[in-house]
């Protein structure tokens, strides 16, 4: 999972199997750091931007950490993801926001000033149009926001460190295994996530697959300048530092898409 294992699909045809109950539930409890910390940098671009930015989508909102710090600093956000159960505990902590349900590859891009894909949302894929999807996703997000509008999005990329291996967390009554596998030939890595929630007197187990597509950070640079954006890219949201072979991408908006 993305955001230090909260990432979510964007896929519809992944909505049945990614982010159900309990996995949402432990989502929610123990993963919002990423966000609360990437926060303050987000808040800083969205303001610094010569085009007034009044209104905000952000794909792949998951249980709403920035949703909700967006929206307390008087931001008109419309918050999209696929998980129900994810949008259910969102909508719960943020009912000054918009919510829909849905992926974002499959629907209007509503109008607004920035859009913001936080905690590798656009790298969930199952598929083999991963590179379609997310170039025209570009071209969209191009057409949408007006020149000086934004696009701030990460993804996992390609190189080195390897990141195949095993993590765990746990709280008071779950706990969360993750036996992540990459192959970098074919451009994915899947994560296989177990978890165990205390339900009464016992623990329920569950099981769910993740697979998400590996990016060239010069492709998708060059996807994004055809599209009409200019781009910087970071390791970094401000003082808070990605995980290795994490970047971010902020996209200022130039002028209509070429691609």
């Amino acid at each position: 999972m993305g955001r230090g294992y909260s990432g979510r699909s964007q896929l519809t045809g992944l909505m049945n199997s990614l982010y159900q109950q309990d996995l949402a539930y432990i989502q929610a409890a123990g993963f919002g750091d990423f966000a609360r910390a990437a926060a303050p940098e987000i808040v800083r671009a969205l303001r610094a931007v010569p085009v007034p930015v009044h209104r905000v989508v952000e794909v792949g909102c998951g249980a709403g950490p920035l949703t909700t710090i967006l929206a307390q600093e008087g931001f008109k956000v419309v918050a999209i993801d696929v998980s129900a159960e994810l949008l259910s505990v969102a909508q719960a902590a943020c009912p000054r926001a918009e919510f829909r349900q849905g992926s974002i590859y499959e629907q209007e891009i509503p109008a607004c000033e920035a859009i913001l894909a936080i905690g590798e949302p656009l790298t969930y894929h199952d598929s083999g149009d991963a590179d379609s999807r997310v170039r025209g996703f570009f071209r969209r997000a191009a057409n949408t926001v007006p020149e000086g509008g934004l696009l701030i999005f990460d993804v996992v990329e390609l190189g080195e460190p390897p990141l195949s291996g095993r993590f765990w967390k746990s709280g008071d009554d779950w706990a969360v295994l993750v036996d992540t596998q990459e192959d970098q030939s074919s451009r994915v890595l899947k994560r296989r996530i177990e978890t165990f929630r205390r339900i009464g007197d016992l623990y329920r187990r569950g099981a769910e697959v993740h697979r998400v597509r590996l990016f060239d950070t010069a492709e998708l640079c060059a996807w994004l300048q055809a599209a009409g954006f200019i781009v910087t890219t970071a390791v970094a949201y401000g003082d808070f530092s990605l995980s290795p072979r994490r970047r971010a991408f902020f996209c200022t908006r130039t002028q209509h898409s070429h691609a």
